[in-house]
This record gives C-alpha cells, sequence and structure tokens, in this order.
C-alpha cells in the first residue's frame, strides 16, 4: 500500500465525517516516532514512499494519486529540458493533475510550503483556499522548536475550524530532523499533536496524519563525495541529479556501461547500483544509471547534514498513517 492512495482514503472520509476532515501532513516524521506519539489514533498504518523516498515526489503523489513516471518529477534535482531543475525551487513542467484538495475545495494551511513560487508548489496547491503563511523568519524559529511549530499550527487551525469542512496543513519537522535526528522535541511535539487530534476528534472531526518519508543517520565518506564528483566531471554529460540518498548520473552515451561499472566499483559496500527502469524512474528526467545509499557513508549531495532520506530502507520509506475519530 502507497501513498497514493490518501487521495481515495481522505475521500472516503469526507463521505463519512461528521464535521468534517483534517489532514495533519507532517514532513519528515517516521513511522516508528508516530506509533510511539500517536497513542489515541483510532487506527494506525504503515503506507510505502515513493521511490526515491522525497517530499518534492511524495507530496505530488499522496496528493494527485500517482506515481512518477505520471506527475514526471521523480525527485529533487532532475533533468527538465536540456539541463537540471530543481523541482521544490525552479520552474519544472509539471502535468495538470488535480489533488484531492482541489477537487474537495480544500482550506490549506501551506506554511512553507506558501513562500514557494515554483510549479511544484503551485501544482500541490491550485484551488485552494489558503490560509496566510506566517512570515520566513518565524516559520524557520518554529522549525528550530517542534513543540513551537506544533502549537502555531494548532493555533492556525482552530481559528480556521468553525469556516471549513476540509482543512489540511503542513507540518514541518523534516528541517529539525535534518540536523537533530528524532530527539525528544520531536517526540514532545508529536505527544502534543496527538493530543489535538484527539480533541477534535471528540468536537465531531475526522483528523488524518501522514507524513512522507522517514530519515535515517547519515554519515558521508569525504573520499566518496569527492570520487562522485570526479565521476560526474569525467563521466557525465550533465551534474548529477537524484535526491538524498538515491543519485543518478547522465553519461555519456557511449559510456553509460562503463559509468554502471565504475559507480558499482568506487562506492561499493555503500551502495547498490540500479539502471533508472527496473526502479520505476521516469526517464529522461530521471538519469540512467542510479546509486542508491546502503550504509551511512553514501556521498549524499550535503554532507552537513547528520539525518537524510530519499534512499529505500525500511525507516526512510515506511509512512504513518493515522486517523482519529470520535467514539460513536
Amino acid at each position: 500500500m502507497s501513498l497514493a492512495e490518501i487521495p481515495s482514503r481522505l475521500e472516503r472520509a469526507l463521505k463519512s465525517a461528521d464535521r468534517g476532515v483534517i489532514v495533519l501532513a507532517v514532513d519528515g516524521l517516521s513511522s516508528d516516532v508516530a506509533k510511539q506519539s500517536w497513542l489515541s489514533a483510532s487506527t494506525t498504518s504503515t503506507l510505502s514512499s515513493t521511490v526515491p523516498s522525497t517530499s518534492a515526489t511524495a507530496w505530488l503523489t499522496a496528493l494527485t494519486g500517482v506515481p512518477a513516471d505520471v506527475h514526471r518529477v521523480p525527485g529533487t534535482v532532475y533533468r527538465n529540458g536540456s539541463g537540471l531543475v530543481h523541482a521544490i525551487n525552479g520552474a519544472p513542467v509539471i502535468p495538470d493533475l488535480p489533488t484531492v484538495l482541489e477537487r474537495h475545495g480544500a482550506t490549506v494551511a501551506a506554511r512553507e510550503l506558501d513562500h514557494l513560487e515554483g510549479t511544484w508548489a503551485q501544482a500541490l496547491l491550485r484551488g485552494c483556499t489558503r490560509i496566510p503563511a506566517p512570515p520566513r523568519h518565524k516559520l524557520g524559529a518554529q522549525a528550530d522548536d517542534p513543540p513551537l511549530l506544533v502549537a502555531n499550527v494548532v493555533a492556525d487551525l482552530d481559528k480556521a475550524l468553525p469556516d471549513a469542512r476540509f482543512l489540511w496543513t503542513y507540518v514541518n519537522v523534516d528541517d529539525h530532523v535534518h540536523r537533530n535526528g528524532y530527539d525528544e522535541s520531536v517526540h514532545e511535539a508529536m505527544l502534543r499533536l496527538d493530543a489535538h487530534a484527539s480533541r477534535w476528534a471528540a468536537q465531531g472531526w475526522t483528523v488524518v496524519a501522514h507524513s512522507d518519508h522517514g530519515q535515517v543517520a547519515v554519515d558521508p565518506d569525504p573520499d566518496l563525495v569527492e570520487a562522485w564528483d570526479a565521476i560526474v566531471r569525467e563521466e557525465c554529460v550533465i551534474g548529477s541529479g537524484g535526491a538524498g540518498r538515491t543519485r543518478w548520473l547522465y553519461p555519456k552515451a557511449e559510456r553509460l556501461d562503463a559509468v554502471f561499472d565504475r559507480v558499482a566499483t568506487t562506492l561499493g559496500s555503500s551502495a547498490t547500483v540500479h539502471h533508472a527502469g527496473d526502479l520505476g524512474l521516469p526517464q529522461p528526467e530521471a538519469g540512467p544509471v542510479v546509486a542508491v545509499a546502503a550504509s551511512p557513508r553514501f556521498p549524499i549531495p550535503d554532507p552537513s547534514r547528520k539525518f537524510e532520506h530519499g534512499g529505500l530502507s525500511r525507516d526512510e520509506i515506511d509512512v504513518p498513517f493515522a486517523v482519529w475519530q470520535a467514539v460513536q
């Protein structure tokens, strides 16, 4: 069961809800932390994230119900035309796909997403009623303090509840986890979110919470980072793409097989190497040679991060899906 099931699940919830449906879209939360903190949920299950397990791909799939080979956003950085595009900050060409939010006239507290001007955020939020986002500096301060973040999300939702039937809010713990892992503040924030979800359920709301991916601890090997960059310089027509712990290359056509072998030899036990088609990645957006992390030593694009995602490990791929409903 995958993130592509979320639109149909939300539509079923809307049909049966008393007052309406609240969706807590928690970026970067692992399934294990959710199970430890969403203790009063009526039901909790596990879905599978996308490949790669990254926000750019996963949120589009979660809201449109289609995989990457349909929405054509296979990762954070990929080929779009003759060069590379950053999915979240840039202006990639994305098919006009209706989202569950658009179909049902959702009220959205998009928060950080509301400050993005590229086509990715437009594809997610098109047709929704927007709750104005706080200024960037306030969102940054909240991202550093997950309990404060939850308090502000809850306050915005409480204000919006009287005038809406379908509310969706972005809850960004991802930035904090990249820097600090799943520390005590993340657990505390999710316990508080659980308490408020129970409160809303008692008022007649159906509350749904899910994430897009989890994260794992990383310790990238500087030598492997340098070796990856050397392969890009020497063998490829454009820079590398991908997302975190899944990265791909665009080799010169005559060097494809040689590059595949060179990547496998260079990365050794830190990665597995695949052809893009074997992972269901659309081409030419994704490069044909794909490396997936198999150890913390994998050369991620941002070696300063302490936790990362994008790979295929259970902790990255398993996605929590929880529902709170009033006891009848």
